[in-house]
C-alpha cells in the first residue's frame, strides 16, 4: 500500500476533486474524514499525504505531529499541502504546524492540475525510494548478521572469511584493556602494518571529534547491554576520512562479570557515498520536476509576446524608432527564452535537435567569440586533433554550453590564466566508472587554471540557481544547463577541482558514424503563403493560440482556431476541410500526440506540426511528426508550415471529411 495517496480536506469538495483527478491518472487515493482516520491509514502504509492548509488549522494536530516525529530513520513521508493562496502573511501557528510535518511540498491555490499531478508523482517517487533504501539497509543488516553467525560457527576459518568480506576482527580483554586484531582491522584505520598496541582510546582518537562522545558512551555501555553497534566517521592514519561499522558482543564469566568483547569492523564508505548519491538524485529529480513545469508556463507566456513583437516589427518597417524599441524588446524576450532553455536542459525536457556535429569545426567557429568574452588576460589553448568522429548533439546547445564553460572559467581567473579546450575520441567498455553505456564517445575537456572549488561547492555545482558569483552576477544555470544537455544527449558531465588548482570539466557525448551536417542559414523574413491554404490550429492557451493565429493570418493563411483535441475530433467527424494541423502538445484530457494518433487511426492523414513549451515530444507522438519549440518566431513558424505544405507525389491536397 505504499503507492496510495491519503487525502484530508474537510471543507467543500476539495477532497473529491483531488481524488477524481488523481484517479484519472491511475493514482490510488483514500479520502480521510478526519485526523484519526488519517492516522489509521498512515499506520497501515501510504505513499504520500495531500491535505489542505485549513485542515492543519481545524483542530489539534498534535497526534499527527507525534506520528511524523516517530517515523523510523529511513522514512520521511511527503506531505502535499494545498495552501490558501491569500496574500496575507501566514500565521505563526500555521507556520509552526507546517514545520512539524517535515517533508512538505506547498502548492498555492489556485493551481494547475498538472502542478498537482507533478507534485504528487514526485512525492510518490521519493516515497518509493525511501522503501527501497529501507529494504536495501535491511538486506545489508541481515547479511552482516548471517556472516557473523557463520564466523562464530567456523572459527578456524575466521581470517579467510573476514578477509574475503573486507572486515577486520578484534578482541578486547576488558580486564586489562589490551586488544588483539587482524591486519585487516588496522588497514581499515589507515595502517599498512599491524600496530604493536591497540585499545579503546586508540580507537577513539581516530573517530571524528563531533562523534567521539557518542562512540565513547557506546563502548562504556557495552558491558551492561552485552552488545556494541557503532557506525561513525573516522580520520585514518593516512589522513583520509572514512565511515566504519563496528559490531561486538560481550562475553561474561560464570559469575556474570564481563571479561571479553569480540567483534568485527568494516569500511562502509562506499555505502555511505551511495546513500548520499541517492539523496542527491532524489533532490535533483524534484528540482527537475519543478524547473520543467516553470519553464513550460514561462514559454507559454513568451510565445504571444514574441509573436506580437514580430508582427509589429513587420507592420512598422519604416518607423526607425519603433523598430529600435521592438528590437530591444525582442532581445529581452530572447534572453528570457534562453533562460527557459537552460531550465529545460537541466530538467532534461529541452526540445533538442541532435544531429551529427564536427566538434572541432564547431569550436573553430566560436573560438574568436570565446577569446573576446574572456579578454586578453586569459589565453585560450585548443588541442583538437584532426579526423575526429562526429558527436550526436544539438549544435546550438553545444555552442551555448561551451560559452557557459568559458564564462565560468573567466570568473574563476580574475587575475588571468589559461583555458585549455581538448577534444578526443574515447571507447568506453561495458564496465566503466562514469555510468555510460558501452560505445564510442567524443570527450571534450575544459581545463582552467583558476581558483578551483572545494568539495562542498563541487558537490552543488550542477544544481540550478547555485552560484558562487554573488548577487546579480550570474543565474546559477550555466553548469546545470550543460549537465542537462549531456544527460539528455546520452552522455555525461564530470567535474574535478581543488582549491587553488583550477577546475576540469569533462563533457562526454556519444559519437556517430554519420557525416557532420551544416545547420543552414536563418531566413531574415518569414515565407508568405504560396497558395491559399487553411490551417487548423489547436491550443488550450488562449493567448498563445491567438498570437499564433495572427502570425499565420499575417502570412496569408486561413486559420480555424480550436481550444481542445475533443473539439478537433468533433469538427472532423462533422465534416471539416483543412490543409494542415498545427497542434500544441500538452493539453488537458488529450495531448497533441494522442490527437494525431486518433486522427490517423480514423483514416485521417494530413500534414501536422507539433508545438510545445515543455518536451520535445512524449512517447505518444509519432516519430515522423516535426516539432517546433515555444517560444517561436514568425520566421520559424512560416518555414515549418511552408515545408509541410509543399506537395509530394503521394500527399493528399487537404483533409476533407464528408458529412
Amino acid at each position: 500500500m505504499p503507492e496510495r495517496v491519503l487525502i484530508l480536506a474537510p471543507r467543500g469538495r476539495d477532497a473529491a476533486i483531488a481524488a477524481e483527478l488523481l484517479g484519472r491518472h491511475d493514482i490510488r487515493t483514500i479520502i480521510c474524514a478526519n485526523q484519526a482516520a488519517l492516522l489509521d491509514h498512515l499506520n497501515t502504509g501510504a505513499g504520500a499525504v495531500m491535505l489542505t492548509e485549513e485542515a492543519l488549522l481545524a483542530g489539534d494536530m498534535g497526534d499527527l505531529a507525534t506520528w511524523v516525529a516517530a517515523q523510523p530513520a529511513w522514512a520521511d513521508i511527503p506531505f502535499v499541502v494545498l495552501a490558501n493562496g491569500v496574500r496575507a502573511p501566514r500565521s505563526a501557528a500555521a507556520t509552526r504546524r507546517l514545520g512539524e510535518l517535515g517533508n512538505v511540498v506547498l502548492l498555492e491555490r489556485p493551481l494547475h492540475a498538472e502542478a498537482m499531478l507533478g507534485a504528487v508523482r514526485s512525492a510518490l517517487k521519493a516515497r518509493s525510494r525511501q522503501y527501497e533504501v529501507r529494504d536495501a539497509a535491511g538486506k545489508l543488516e541481515r547479511a552482516v548478521v548471517d556472516r557473523t553467525r557463520e564466523l562464530e560457527a567456523a572459527r578456524e576459518s575466521l581470517e579467510i572469511a573476514l578477509d574475503a568480506a573486507g572486515m577486520g576482527s578484534w578482541d578486547i580483554d576488558l580486564l586489562t584493556g589490551v586488544a588483539g586484531r587482524t591486519l585487516r582491522h588496522d588497514q581499515i584505520f589507515g595502517y599498512a602494518q599491524a600496530l604493536p598496541d591497540w585499545n579503546v582510546d586508540a580507537f577513539l582518537r581516530h573517530v571524528e571529534p563531533a562523534q567521539r562522545d557518542i562512540v565513547s558512551e557506546a563502548f562504556a555501555a557495552a558491558p551492561t547491554t552485552g552488545l556494541l553497534d557503532i557506525e561513525c566517521g573516522i580520520v585514518a592514519a593516512d589522513g583520509s576520512r572514512r565511515w566504519i561499522v563496528a559490531k561486538g558482543r560481550v562475553r561474561y564469566d560464570e559469575s556474570g562479570v564481563p571479561v571479553r568483547m569480540t567483534g568485527v569492523v568494516s569500511d562502509v564508505t562506499d555505502r555511505k557515498d551511495a546513500d548520499a548519491q541517492l539523496a542527491q538524485a532524489q533532490k535533483m529529480d524534484a528540482i527537475g520536476q519543478l524547473t520543467g513545469g516553470v519553464a513550460h508556463d514561462f514559454n507559454n507566456l513568451l510565445t504571444p509576446i514574441v509573436g506580437s513583437l514580430d508582427l509589429m516589427r513587420r507592420r512598422h518597417k519604416d518607423d526607425e524608432r519603433t523598430q529600435r524599441m521592438i528590437g530591444g524588446a525582442l532581445q529581452a524576450a530572447e534572453r528570457a527564452a534562453t533562460l527557459t532553455q537552460r531550465l529545460l536542459s537541466f530538467a532534461r525536457r529541452q526540445a533538442l535537435q541532435p544531429r551529427a556535429v564536427d566538434v572541432g569545426a564547431l569550436i573553430d567557429g566560436i573560438v574568436d567569440l570565446i577569446r573576446r568574452s574572456l579578454g586578453p588576460s586569459i589565453a585560450v589553448v585548443l588541442e583538437v586533433p584532426r579526423h575526429l568522429p562526429s558527436a550526436r548533439v544539438d549544435p546550438n546547445q553545444l555552442e551555448l554550453a561551451l560559452l557557459n564553460l568559458a564564462i565560468n572559467a573567466r570568473d574563476a581567473m580574475p587575475g588571468g590564466g589559461r583555458l585549455t579546450l581538448t577534444v578526443a575520441d574515447v571507447v568506453v567498455d561495458q564496465r566503466n566508472a562514469i555510468g555510460l553505456d558501452a560505445g564510442d564517445y567524443v570527450r571534450l575537456l575544459a581545463v582552467d587554471t583558476g581558483t578551483g572549488m572545494d568539495r562542498t561547492t563541487l558537490a552543488r555545482a550542477t544544481e540550478p540557481f547555485f552560484s558562487t558569483k554573488g548577487v546579480g552576477k550570474g543565474t546559477g544555470l550555466g553548469l546545470s544547463m550543460v549537465y542537462g544537455l549531456a544527460a539528455q544527449s546520452g552522455g555525461t558531465l564530470r567535474l574535478s577541482s581543488e582549491p587553488g588548482s583550477g577546475t576540469t570539466v569533462e563533457l562526454w557525448l556519444p559519437a556517430t558514424d554519420e557525416p557532420a551536417s551544416d545547420a543552414g542559414e536563418q531566413r531574415a523574413e518569414p515565407i508568405a503563403a504560396r497558395r491559399a491554404a487553411t490551417v487548423l490550429l489547436v491550443d488550450d492557451e488562449d493567448l498563445v493560440r491567438a498570437a499564433t493565429a495572427d502570425m499565420l493570418r499575417d502570412l496569408g493563411y486561413t486559420v480555424v482556431e480550436m481550444s481542445s483535441a475533443s473539439q478537433v475530433l468533433a469538427a472532423v467527424r462533422a465534416g471539416l476541410e483543412v490543409d494542415i494541423l498545427v497542434s500544441d502538445y500538452l493539453m488537458p484530457a488529450m495531448t497533441g500526440g494522442q490527437l494525431i494518433s486518433e486522427l490517423r487511426n480514423s483514416g485521417v492523414r494530413l500534414p501536422t506540426l507539433l508545438v510545445t513549451g515543455y518536451a520535445a515530444a512524449g512517447d505518444d507522438v509519432p516519430l515522423d511528426v516535426p516539432r517546433l519549440a515555444k517560444p517561436f518566431r514568425q520566421v520559424d513558424l512560416a518555414a515549418r508550415v511552408d515545408d509541410l505544405l509543399r506537395p509530394t507525389p503521394d500527399s493528399a491536397a487537404h483533409l476533407r471529411v464528408v458529412k
